[in-house]
């Protein structure tokens, strides 16, 4: 199993990214994938801010028709581990981050992440 982070997730729908090419193979593995709700949200209001409605419809779209995609809705454990890890991070993550930090402790999985404080983070 592998966690969606932000970053993972604007690559994928942003041809421009600088990660992109890196998305699209990541995103064919076989591997189920979790997308936190918090993170879907996130993801969809940015590709709407910086790309505009329709393209965010698709990728919500895209998302939604996958297989091996679960959006995840969190457990009010999970809610108190993400606030515990953004309390104690001391400002090296931000809250979504947090989120997916607690996500992939909970579940014992790698985040699919381009942000290098998450996955350093990660590694402390």
């Amino acid at each position: 199993m592998r966690v969606a982070d932000t970053s993972f997730l604007y690559a994928l729908f942003s041809q421009e990214d600088v990660f992109h090419s890196r998305a699209v193979r990541d995103a064919r593995g076989q591997e189920p994938l979790v997308i936190p709700a918090e993170i879907l949200s996130e993801t969809l209001a940015l590709i709407q801010y910086r790309q505009g409605l329709d393209p965010a419809r698709s990728a919500g779209e895209w998302i939604r028709d996958q297989d091996l995609v679960e959006i995840g809705l969190p457990s009010r454990q999970t809610l108190d581990a993400a606030w515990q890890e953004f309390h104690m991070a001391g400002g090296r993550i931000s809250y979504p981050d947090a989120v997916v930090v607690s996500w992939c402790r909970s579940v014992c999985a790698a985040p699919l992440s381009f942000d290098t404080e998450l996955l350093s983070y990660l590694r402390a």
